[in-house]
């Protein structure tokens, strides 16, 4: 049992990362909708933070799955991603302005 709870603790953990990085997706989003006019500094430092989070959320997400393919079995492994697309298309039109 003891055991049991230390799997659930440690997938409660990398679900408390995703929604970390996922805030992060999303606070991203609203500064971009919510200020037309970044200078170039902002919106570089936005894209750079993007692609840093981009690529911990994949590693992360993929890290889930396994863990929950290998100690829950294929029945539990599916899991809620965010939806990036909106936030990429802000990015590059910021960028693009530049």
């Amino acid at each position: 049992m003891a055991s049991e709870n230390k799997i659930q603790e440690y997938m409660d953990s990398l679900e408390q990362e995703k929604i970390m990085i996922e805030t992060h997706f999303a606070n991203m989003e609203r500064i971009l909708s919510d200020n037309p006019k970044l200078d170039q500094q902002k919106a570089f430092a936005l894209l750079s933070n993007y692609n840093t989070l981009s690529i911990q959320y994949d590693q992360l997400c993929n890290d889930l799955i396994t863990f929950i393919k290998i100690f829950k079995g294929k029945d539990e492994q599916e899991i809620r991603l965010y939806k990036t697309e909106e936030l990429v298309e802000l990015l590059e039109e910021k960028v693009s302005q530049i």
